[in-house]
């Protein structure tokens, strides 16, 4: 994928509670609720693993964003692809407070092309809150921001790190070659 996208992209849709939903697949639902690292699953189904960070600055939050955050921080916005065996397999997009990303001992803002959930899932002062997802349909602006040429509903997930009196929130959207999708329709 070689975008020529502006920033940051649109994550321009609904989020709710897993309860609410009915997610249409038990594999899918299995990769949207699993509260490992995902960058550890997606490197356990590939031997070629990459990220590729799309933009990392400040940004104004999204509407459906400010709600779960802090409204006296300002935050970067990172956005990446990660991708699996040469794939676009995830856009990821990580709100990270600024005041974290201007020290040196968080790491966050050298992340570089190392995946955000090598730090978060290493530290154990980084505690997970419930998710929330969502389903993407093919006419959402994110299709053209990525140059999809598909309309298969694509699925994500986010939530949000306490990290001692910051919030973080990760969101990550499963494209359409994602293992995410691969056992869709076979049985449990």
């Amino acid at each position: 994928m070689s975008l020529a996208t502006e920033f940051p992209l649109t994550l321009d849709t609904q989020w709710f509670s897993p309860q609410a939903g009915a997610i249409p697949d038990f594999h899918l639902k299995n990769w949207l609720l699993d509260t490992g690292s995902l960058t550890e699953r997606l490197q356990s189904h590939c031997r070629d693993f990459r990220v590729q960070v799309l933009s990392q600055q400040q940004a104004e939050l999204m509407s459906n964003e400010q709600q779960l955050m802090d409204s006296d921080c300002s935050y970067v916005v990172r956005e990446v692809l990660l991708y699996g065996e040469q794939n676009p397999w995830v856009f990821a997009r990580s709100l990270l407070p600024e005041t974290l990303c201007e020290g040196e001992h968080m790491g966050l803002s050298s992340l570089g092309n190392k995946p955000l959930g090598s730090l978060i899932f290493n530290d154990p002062r980084f505690i997970r809150q419930p998710f929330q997802i969502t389903r993407i349909d093919g006419d959402n602006k994110l299709y053209q921001q990525l140059e999809l040429s598909t309309d298969q509903p694509l699925w994500g997930r986010r939530s949000v790190f306490l990290f001692q009196e910051w919030k973080l929130m990760v969101s990550e959207v499963f494209l359409p070659q994602s293992p995410a999708y691969k056992l869709m329709g076979r049985k449990a």
